[in-house]
């Protein structure tokens, strides 16, 4: 009998998964990533792009079931999905995976959303399908996510197709063998360059809807009738060898069995981790180390002589991160270490405010023109030290211990109170805890109906 491929493997495992293989934690994680992923949906709802975003789904929309977070309107599934995508991407504020060095929520929560109201499936159906579709695309990526970012490829539109196919085929009802075509077609309609990131241009949002689209449409193929190629993920040709390189599918293969043994003990979801603030992944810690130490030691920014930042070798080198201005674009401000550490240690947070407030302003380019970085090996992906020199010589150092990381996995009521935050521009906090609280609810639920007419709240 020939050996099971990663796409058969994986697509048993989606195929197979009910809620109530789902232990009690990994539930309320993705209840949680629900949350915080609408959070920062309607956080950056009047961003630039969230603004083009808005205007061309009023255009392209027809009539369906499919819900607008940003203002409770209905729509149909694939735009509707794509707009609350864009949106939910629009800050970098969305939850990361270190697997897939990308943010799958803005494909999960909004396909998985969107498909639950078209197919009218109740919130176990839904958060079933949050759970699977994280847990495809984290193992797909999970010895192949870092290896493909060095070669120029945008993590997440490459590995976002696998939890947009996933997430949709779950809720559609596809049998074992379409679940299992729906990702080997998912393999072929990944996209998405690192360039975008690398001048600060806003294309990079519009990847991830691209790609949610892609994966969406593997799924609908897949309940067609596509038969997609069994060794689409590990063939010579496959996914791994065009996007890493013969000798990455070679360590993929020799990988198999850890890629695979642990299917449904140890889930992608719990891994998650959730952004205190709005910027790129790589630079959270050092913010929160930097408003840390700005309070702690009372630093006036007057007084700063020079900011080193010592990080992880894949977060020096990561696209768009040693930017020093002058910042044009939000874009460009988003991914910059010099931007964000020059901010954190001046006004002691960051908020998408900030962003389009203080963009231009010269005592945040004049800081940022003393911030350095440097890698050094062996430090982990959520490492960060930072030095600080006043004039006069002193030098003040902190690191990671200085962070909460508690704001990293986030509990109920650190996502509560997260998402009040995150929405206080749009809702009041009475009705931006009672979306939080229904969305905790959703296991009692038969359809997500409740959850949706509280969006009609919003103040868009």
């Amino acid at each position: 009998m020939a050996q099971k491929t990663l796409a058969h493997i994986l697509g048993d495992f989606a195929y197979d998964l009910s809620y109530r293989d789902l232990p009690p934690q990994i539930v309320e994680k993705a209840q949680i990533s629900a949350i915080d992923g609408i959070g920062c949906a309607l956080a950056g709802y009047d961003l630039p792009s969230s603004r083009i975003a808005r205007d061309l789904w009023k255009e392209l929309k027809s009539e369906g079931q499919a819900t607008a977070w940003m203002n409770g309107e209905k729509g149909d599934t694939e735009n509707t999905a794509w707009v609350n995508c864009l949106l939910m991407h629009s800050i970098l504020h969305d939850d990361m995976q270190e697997s897939t060095v990308g943010h799958m929520g803005s494909f999960v929560i909004p396909v998985a959303y969107a498909l639950a109201e078209q197919e009218e499936k109740g919130g176990k159906d839904f958060l079933t399908a949050v759970v699977a579709a994280y847990e495809v695309a984290g193992r797909i990526a999970l010895k192949s996510g870092l290896p493909i970012v060095r070669r120029g490829f945008r993590a997440s539109p490459v590995f976002g197709p696998f939890a947009a196919a996933t997430a949709a085929g779950k809720l559609m009802g596809l049998t074992r063998e379409q679940m299992q075509n729906a990702i080997a077609c998912a393999a072929s309609f990944s996209c998405g360059l690192l360039e975008a990131v690398n001048t600060g241009s806003m294309e990079w949002r519009f990847q991830n809807g691209g790609a949610l689209r892609n994966g969406l449409m593997a799924a609908k193929l897949a309940k067609k009738g596509l038969v997609a190629a069994k060794t689409a993920l590990e063939g010579k040709c496959g996914f791994f060898a065009a996007f890493g390189g013969l000798g990455l599918r070679g360590t993929v293969l020799a990988q198999m069995d850890k890629i695979t043994s642990t299917l449904g003990r140890d889930f992608e979801v719990g891994k998650n981790i959730f952004k205190p603030y709005p910027t790129c992944g790589y630079n959270q810690v050092g913010v929160e180390v930097a408003v840390e130490m700005a309070k702690k030691y009372d630093i006036q920014p007057e007084n700063i002589e020079a900011i080193q930042a010592t990080v992880s070798p894949e977060n020096k080198n990561y696209p768009g991160g040693d930017f020093h201005g002058p910042y044009e674009t939000i874009d460009q401000a988003l991914l910059s270490k010099p931007f964000s550490l020059a901010t954190a240690m001046m006004y002691r947070n960051i908020t998408v405010d900030m962003y389009l407030a203080k963009l231009n302003s010269p005592e945040i380019q004049e800081l940022s023109q003393k911030v350095s970085s440097d890698g050094q090996d062996g430090m982990g992906f959520l490492d960060y030290k930072i030095d600080v020199k006043l004039k006069g010589g002193k030098v003040l150092s902190g690191d990671q211990t200085l962070a909460d990381m508690k704001n990293y996995s986030l509990d109920r009521n650190r996502a509560v109170d997260k998402f009040c935050q995150l929405t206080s521009n749009l809702l009041m906090k009475e009705d931006a805890k009672k979306i939080a609280q229904e969305i905790f609810q959703l296991p009692d639920r038969p359809n997500l109906n409740v959850l949706s007419q509280l969006f009609k709240k919003t103040k868009v």
